[in-house]
């Protein structure tokens, strides 16, 4: 090889044995540094692997350029350029990164910050259709979010806001069923359902073992509907398709949700009730009319004093004080629940004078069979044990623990003697409950 510098010997690599040539693998440096020719310039002294053709290899020239970083000359090999040229590439794509990962960060902590940029709202009338259902007890913050979510409305904060611009008297949106589009402006949504765009609905939750009464207030509650109409109305069976001996509408009030027309009167009401428990009795194949005033009562019955695992038991027992020949009771169904709501009370408790008045028609300790009327709106699970009960002996239960219901059956008197103290040790050591 050529060169304007004097010609040199390749010193050995630090540690080699006097003599020992160039080693096979390089290029590289030798480790005791390149020689310095005094023209400001460094030759580093490269050695070769077997085999290269020294013809098509350059001389290697480091300037020392500011802050003593070394530059490498055109004259360096191809393959150190590309080399160097890799490697800055790396260097700028990881810093490009950095960069990128950066800016990446600010603008989710200012996302965090600021909160998710709101949703634009939905144009035109929205498509297709959609039963949209407030139940009982939402507010706008869940009804908004419950729109969003089946995409009707486009967020919960644009609904929010329209219900406050809805032209009502009234910003209150009623539990019940309203129909809707999907992905429909929320200013139309909220009009619909404050009832400015569309029919509005009542909603009325009957609960299992309640009496007509209780089921009057619920309707004035949703309905503003007057006590005493539906008093009148209930007096009246007749209306609503219900034949004598049937007097009056207690044990029909089927318990259950019912939404209807805000306009439904007080007949209309009462009529859904009624036609869900005939339905049920039909549909249990019950069809005549006494027949189902029969099983109504006794339904009635095992929904005030027994729990639903104990229905068909009790209604066994109860078909057994109902039999003809029945000499344990001689007929009487002695069942505290009937008795108290002939009172008119709640309470599990009366006295004996109570007890023995003749006067309740529903003091079944007095007047043997059943009483007068249904005690309440039994659930479907006491019709369909009524109709169907179990075969027993049983003559007596007694619920020994009111917190449980736990309830202890007897085919005769002194073995019901036995449950009875039971229930009262219970009661003597739980008085805030026996009152």
């Amino acid at each position: 090889m050529h060169s304007e510098y004097p010609e040199r010997t390749p010193r050995r690599a630090a540690g080699a044995p006097a003599g020992a040539g160039a080693p096979s693998r390089g290029p590289r440096h030798d480790a005791g540094g390149p020689p310095f020719d005094g023209s400001g310039r460094e030759f580093a002294e490269t050695k070769y692997e077997d085999g290269w053709d020294e013809s098509e290899v350059h001389e290697e020239y480091h300037d020392e350029g500011p802050a003593g970083r070394l530059l490498t000359s055109p004259g360096a090999p191809t393959h150190l350029r590309k080399r160097r040229r890799r490697r800055r590439n790396i260097v700028m794509l990881v810093v490009l990164g950095v960069f990128a990962l950066a800016i990446t960060g600010i603008v989710v902590f200012l996302q965090g910050l600021l909160g998710p940029a709101e949703k634009e709202d939905y144009t035109g009338p929205g498509d297709g259709e959609v039963t949209f259902t407030v139940e009982q007890g939402w507010g706008p913050l869940q009804i908004g979010r419950a729109l969003e979510e089946q995409d009707i409305v486009a967020s919960q904060q644009l609904f929010l806001e329209a219900v406050q611009e809805v032209e009502s008297d009234s910003k209150v949106i009623h539990p019940g069923d309203y129909e809707l589009k999907y992905r429909m402006p929320a200013l139309s949504a909220a009009g619909i359902m404050v009832g400015t765009g569309g029919e509005r609905v009542s909603y009325v939750a009957i609960k299992q073992n309640v009496r007509t009464d209780a089921v009057f207030e619920e309707i004035n509650k949703a309905t503003g509907i007057p006590i005493s109409e539906l008093e009148q109305l209930s007096a009246q069976p007749e209306q609503f398709g219900l034949e004598p001996p049937v007097r009056n509408l207690e044990g029909f009030l089927h318990p259950g949700e019912y939404r209807f027309p805000v306009d439904t009167d007080a007949a209309g009401v009462l009529q859904l009730m009624v036609d869900a428990t005939l339905k049920e009795l039909t549909d249990q194949g019950v069809t005549d009319p006494t027949e189902q005033y029969r099983i109504l009562k006794i339904a009635s019955i095992l929904q005030a004093e027994a729990r639903p695992d104990d229905y068909p038991v009790v209604a066994g027992a109860l078909e057994n004080r109902l039999a003809p020949g029945n000499t344990e009771t001689g007929g009487l169904l002695q069942v505290d629940s009937a008795v108290i709501y002939g009172l008119k009370r709640y309470s599990l408790q009366f006295t004996t004078d109570e007890k023995n008045d003749a006067e309740n028609r529903y003091n079944t300790y007095i007047h043997p069979g059943l009483p007068p009327t249904p005690i309440g709106s039994p659930a479907d699970s006491a019709i369909e044990a009524a109709i169907a009960p179990d075969e027993n002996d049983y003559y007596y239960w007694v619920t020994v623990d009111t917190t449980t219901g736990e309830t202890k059956f007897a085919e005769t008197y002194e073995e019901h003697r036995v449950n009875q103290n039971e229930f009262r040790a219970w009661c003597e050591a739980n008085p805030d409950i026996c009152k």
